[in-house]
């Protein structure tokens, strides 16, 4: 629809960051003021003018270290098209998606210290009466201090008295139990998204999504029976605390859920682990503990035996070294899984 180079009043068009159905995001040179913008450009082919600059009137409202501010918007006509332009501004990490691991998660102190920003963030939208509405990893941005920042109020809602309101859309695979069966929608939907957003940074961006478009009927039904996350769905290295936080989050019953984006961030701030997984540069599950960096390998002895590896190496010295007491031999299949998820809890925990 646009190129590189394009200029649409005082933006020149440089790369393009992204876009769905509401537009495109564009990084772009405000010629004015020589300085990087991001411009969200979007027609008004499917939506009214005033329902295109509703997400702007939002936005120029909000100040806050945690949610993105609107710094200017206006109707134009550009090649005879009437547009609604938005002016943002850039952060060059761009989304929390580039943090990713080569296995597709976020390292678990960088989520935590994310999550927190993001629940800081929900708290000032709250407080002010705003329910995001579209919480999810692609509107989570990183600033220019490391910290994540909330962006996006397309889908954005307006309650001064805090009341349940009737969402104008959803993002479907974070839509809630309420939402689906009453088309209802308060602080704590966005407690469910967030819950949601959570547990793909922790576990796989693609874990839910995946469920969602492989069957869009069955997955209305595993939201509203509390069946969309169980326990098998999380990986081996999520800490039960951790977990447990995830899961309150995403209750199927709101009044279950917790009751404000403070409570969630208290629970938050009391994690605190000695290791972490992630991957290495060939795309291998490694911990990182406090002294060493641990890793396995597991070696089919018969078709149904397995032996289990683990190994580590000293930070420092560079030393390796097998770990005999976390190292098993002659395991079934179920035995092997167990065991891998107690060593590395184990490891994680610094027990």
């Amino acid at each position: 629809m646009y190129s590189r180079g394009e200029q649409i009043y005082k933006y020149q068009l440089i790369n393009l960051i992204g876009g769905g159905n509401s537009g495109q995001v564009w990084f772009a040179k405000d010629k004015s003021l020589e300085k990087p913008i991001a411009v969200k450009i979007m027609d008004t082919n499917n939506s009214s003018v005033d329902l295109r600059l509703l997400e702007a009137k939002i936005g120029s409202r909000l100040e806050h270290s945690n949610v993105v501010n609107i710094l200017y918007a206006d109707i134009l006509s550009h090649n005879g098209k009437k547009i609604v332009l938005i002016a943002m501004p850039y952060f060059q990490q761009g989304s929390i998606l580039k943090k990713v691991n080569s296995l597709n998660f976020l390292d678990m102190p960088l989520a935590i210290k994310y999550i927190i920003d993001i629940l800081r963030g929900l708290e000032y939208l709250h407080e002010n009466g705003f329910y995001h509405g579209d919480i999810k990893p692609n509107n989570i941005l990183i600033g220019n201090k490391n910290q994540a920042i909330l962006t996006d109020y397309g889908l954005t809602c307006y309650s001064p008295k805090h009341k349940v309101v009737s969402p104008r859309a959803t993002y479907l695979p974070h839509c809630s139990p309420e939402t689906i069966s009453e088309n209802v929608y308060d602080e704590k939907s966005d407690m469910y998204q967030l819950g949601l957003t959570v547990f793909r940074l922790l576990n796989g961006i693609g874990t839910i999504k995946d469920k969602f478009l492989a069957d869009r009927n069955n997955f209305d039904k595993l939201v509203s029976s509390g069946q969309l996350v169980t326990d098998k769905d999380f990986q081996p290295f999520i800490p039960n605390n951790l977990k447990k936080i995830i899961m309150k989050a995403i209750e199927v019953n709101p009044d279950n859920r917790y009751g404000s984006a403070l409570e969630m961030r208290r629970e938050f701030e009391k994690l605190l682990y000695v290791g972490h997984c992630t991957s290495d540069t060939d795309g291998k599950l490694i911990v990182i503990g406090k002294n060493y960096i641990y890793w396995h390998e597991i070696e089919a002895i018969t078709v149904y035996k397995y032996n289990l590896k683990v190994y580590k190496k000293n930070k420092k010295s560079k030393r390796v070294t097998r770990v005999h007491k976390y190292s098993k031999n002659n395991l079934k299949k179920s035995e092997l899984e167990k065991v891998k998820r107690k060593i590395l809890q184990a490891i994680i925990m610094g027990e």
